[in-house]
């Protein structure tokens, strides 16, 4: 008895077990029916935003420091090289005309050279004067006739010899005079450096007779600048170069004049760089490349003085063709837009050239034309070639059916 009634409590708990299963099973498919349903249903409701490629520019600024100084100006250090001692000819006020000397080198040794130089150059030329005067003439000499007693003269002609001798002669003259000539040349030079001209024409502003010639210092002798012009002049650096060119309009502040403005033009970017030493560490140097700048100042310069460290702010003027930032798609190095056809519905993948990007518009330097038209909201799942049906294109809030 106890058998049959274990073999009979086995055979309902099949039953119930496999009803159980059977529920669970229908229940599973029901809901990923249900999931797949909702699922299809979202995506019937995805709308993608589309708008037009316009042309303009980011906003987007690059900040740079300079120093305002004259529109020329010239330092004249002291060069131990030219003598050992100088003295400025001009004093602070002084105006001054481009060629006008500013500072005397002691010239003694440099006249000295310069005086024997010369002395051996002309003692060369009275040589070739001599031998050209006297070296190959013909000789001549008297006899007497034997048969009648009459004196003859007889000239003789050089010889083949002493013709080539006097040629050589000449030749080692002339040389030895074209020697004699750079060394006048040279020690005219020297003789010229100890003279210092202008090279601007401006007002004399420092003046520094006690030099310490032994010193291994920059030390300035005289400086001229004009006066009322002004410029800024500064360094920017190799990641600056990109967004910024000569002709560029500038906006400068001092912190000395907060609430004031002044406005400017890039007029120089120098095409090589300063090279910088930054650290150096297991026998390598480190440097950053730093390129020259200057802004001719444009407009009113009331207040700004020579010697002000100005912040520079150059706009972005550029105009380039412009999408949302939302609208590009990167795939390593590259980047692309999806690009939406209005009459076919279609949208196909185009890869982009960028360039700068501000927190809402990103500019394309090639790949697209003004006008077409961009999904600014694409998603991973979007296929090349791919028909959208619901658009709704921002410029003309509409929806495309």
């Amino acid at each position: 008895m106890s058998r049959r009634s274990k073999s009979s409590m086995s055979k309902k708990t099949k039953v119930m077990i496999g009803a159980a299963a059977a529920f669970f099973v229908l229940a599973g498919g029901g809901l990923m029916l249900v999931q797949q349903s909702k699922a299809k249903a979202a995506n019937a409701e995805v709308s993608y935003k589309a708008v037009k490629v316009t042309e303009g520019t980011v906003s987007s600024t690059t900040l740079l420091t300079g120093q305002v100084k004259a529109l020329q100006e010239q330092y004249v250090y002291f060069d131990s090289s030219k003598g050992s001692s100088a003295k400025a000819t001009v004093a602070v006020g002084d105006q001054i005309t481009t060629g006008q000397q500013l500072v005397q080198y002691d010239s003694t040794t440099a006249q000295a050279t310069y005086d024997t130089a010369v002395r051996g150059l002309n003692k060369v030329g009275r040589q070739i004067d001599h031998l050209k005067k006297y070296g190959n003439l013909p000789t001549t000499s008297t006899t007497t006739d034997d048969e009648t007693g009459e004196e003859k003269t007889v000239t003789q002609q050089p010889t083949a010899q002493q013709t080539e001798d006097y040629n050589q002669q000449l030749q080692d003259l002339n040389d030895a005079y074209a020697d004699a000539q750079a060394e006048v040349n040279k020690a005219q030079q020297t003789l010229n450096e100890t003279i210092i001209t202008s090279d601007v024409s401006g007002t004399v502003v420092e003046v520094n007779n006690d030099i310490d010639p032994a010193s291994k210092n920059s030390q300035t002798l005289v400086h001229v600048a004009t006066e009322g012009q002004l410029q800024v002049k500064g360094t920017l650096t190799e990641y600056d170069l990109a967004n910024i060119k000569t002709g560029q309009n500038v906006k400068i502040k001092s912190k000395v004049y907060p609430d004031k403005e002044w406005t400017g033009t890039i007029s120089y970017i120098s095409n090589y760089p300063n090279q910088t030493a930054s650290s150096e560490s297991n026998g390598s140097s480190n440097s950053a490349a730093s390129y020259d700048y200057k802004i001719d100042l444009t407009g009113d310069t009331a207040n700004l003085q020579q010697g002000f460290t100005v912040s520079v702010e150059v706009v972005n003027e550029n105009k380039n063709k412009l999408v949302p930032v939302d609208a590009l798609v990167s795939e390593g190095d590259k980047k692309f837009v999806w690009v939406y056809d209005k009459a076919t519905k279609k949208i196909s993948k185009v890869e982009v050239a960028v360039g700068n990007a501000d927190a809402s518009q990103q500019e394309i330097l090639s790949g697209l034309e003004v006008g077409q038209t961009v999904i600014s909201n694409p998603e991973k799942s979007m296929k090349n070639g791919e028909k959208v049906d619901k658009v709704t294109t921002e410029d003309a809030a509409t929806t495309e059916k």
